[in-house]
């Protein structure tokens, strides 16, 4: 079978387009959550590239920002990256040692990693695919 090239940013744009079909099937949320993760990376990259800032970014910012209104001290952005990608990373990684079971609202995740997804895509490109218009009318309006 011959070797051909892809576009990294096409692959991810697939891996959205997948995961916003498994979403509104309703079911298959774990892998929503990696291939909607995966291309909110690739996405997320591309912008930092062009010395934008991504959806992760964003978040940080704000929530670092709420943190130190509320409590008068600042919180580490590792911290909240960290819980950002918990169920991404979760579902990536296991090492002996760690827990067998996880815990988290996997349709909520899906619904968050989506979300990233779309908003460093709409950065990318100031465009929504027929998909991502679905997931922001139906979903995030609800």
């Amino acid at each position: 079978m011959p070797v051909k090239a892809y576009y990294r940013e096409d692959l991810a744009l697939q891996h959205l387009e997948t995961a916003l079909s498994l979403f509104a099937q309703g079911n298959d949320y774990g892998s929503v959550v990696t291939l909607a993760g995966a291309a909110d990376e690739v996405f997320g990259k591309f912008l930092v590239a062009e010395g934008k800032e991504n959806s992760l970014e964003a978040l940080k910012r704000a929530v670092a920002a709420i943190h130190l209104k509320l409590y008068g001290e600042p919180t580490p952005p590792k911290h909240i990256a960290d819980r950002a990608n918990m169920a991404k990373n979760s579902l990536k990684h296991w090492d002996v040692g760690d827990l067998k079971l996880v815990k988290f609202d996997l349709k909520q995740e899906s619904i968050d990693m989506l979300s990233r997804a779309i908003d460093n895509y709409w950065l990318l490109k100031e465009d929504l695919t027929p998909a991502m218009e679905s997931f922001e009318r139906e979903v995030l309006r609800a």
